[in-house]
């Protein structure tokens, strides 16, 4: 005769199953990491990113006493390594050294981004200034006098950006419309291609992170207006800051940090945010990051998240009052 499946029989192996789900997820968040974990880089190896990336994964292997392996997932202006990262298996094996372009400037222009918003942030990683800066044949010198000379010759001088959608496209077009300068926005093909153009004479004026512009600045190839940093930056002094110029809406910063895929166990989180606290407080980082030109910044999650929340937001903005779309 069939034993009945009585209530508080199937009440007891309920809880013997949850217990040994909840036994399994310790043993795991206790074992982590037992392999090598993957770091994505959105970007082509040997810039900025890459380079910052590479010296915060060695550091994070000495920490978890696991090899943290970069693996660039370049293109789509950093979409594709975003998206790769956070569709992802949330197990702590998968990681992604994420830049503000990609997190704040990407969303806010590219449609189907919505897996951006799903990254858990660990912690911030660095700070960059943007710098703007025009050709020294233009004869100006101050944010002023370059304004001026726009609305003496309206849509005459160029804006140059590293592309339609990026993040200094659209920093750029807040200088415009705070400003109010009659200047047409010429998009290149990266970085690169728009500094030529401004040394060259074809573009006028743009805006970049720091560290690819050094040598142009020092060359006198350039001539910079202001820094969007809070701060002035000790490598160059004299430059002053977004609000010593009259514009402090634009004090808005660069930055790297680390992210997981949603769904990662919190007790990961907590490891990594650890781990990122002692990797950025060691020498070759600290060394590596001013060679670049960073700013070091450890935070919280919750901090970094609100750095992403606030540099989207801006960036929402300028998108709808500029009309800005992308084809």
């Amino acid at each position: 005769m069939p034993v009945p499946f009585s209530s508080h029989r199937r009440a007891a192996l309920f809880l013997l199953a949850a217990a040994c789900l909840l036994g399994s997820t310790a043993a795991r968040a206790e074992t982590w990491p037992s392999r090598p974990i993957t770091l994505i880089v959105s970007f082509e190896p040997g810039g900025s990113t890459d380079i910052s990336a590479r010296a915060v994964a060695q550091a994070l292997s000495l920490e978890l006493k696991q090899p943290v392996v970069v693996e660039n997932r370049a293109g789509a202006g950093g979409r594709i390594g975003t998206k790769a990262a956070a569709i992802a298996r949330p197990d702590g094996y998968t990681l992604l050294w994420g830049s503000g372009s990609s997190l704040t400037a990407a969303p806010a222009i590219y449609p189907n981004q919505e897996h951006v918003a799903t990254l858990v942030p660990v912690s911030l990683g660095a700070t960059q200034s943007f710098v703007f800066v025009t050709n020294p044949d233009l004869g100006v010198r101050t944010v002023q006098e370059f304004v001026a000379l726009a609305k003496r010759q309206p849509g005459k001088l160029n804006f140059a950006s590293a592309g339609l959608g990026s993040s200094n496209h659209l920093l750029g077009e807040i200088f415009l419309a705070a400003t109010g300068a009659p200047v047409v926005h010429v998009p290149y093909k990266g970085a690169v291609m728009a500094k030529d153009a401004v040394i060259r004479g074809e573009a006028q004026l743009m805006d970049e992170v720091t560290s690819p512009l050094i040598g142009a600045l020092r060359a006198g190839q350039l001539v910079p207006l202001f820094m969007t940093g809070q701060r002035r930056d000790p490598a160059f002094p004299d430059i002053p800051t977004a609000a010593e110029a009259g514009l402090p809406e634009m004090a808005i910063e660069g930055f790297f940090g680390l992210l997981a895929p949603a769904g990662t166990p919190p007790e990961v989180v907590a490891r990594l945010n650890e781990a990122m606290r002692a990797a950025l407080g060691s020498e070759p980082v600290a060394r590596t990051f001013g060679n670049l030109g960073f700013t070091t910044v450890y935070s919280t999650p919750r901090q970094m998240a609100a750095r992403i929340t606030e540099g989207r937001a801006a960036y929402d903005r300028i998108v709808k009052a500029r009309q800005i779309r992308v084809d």
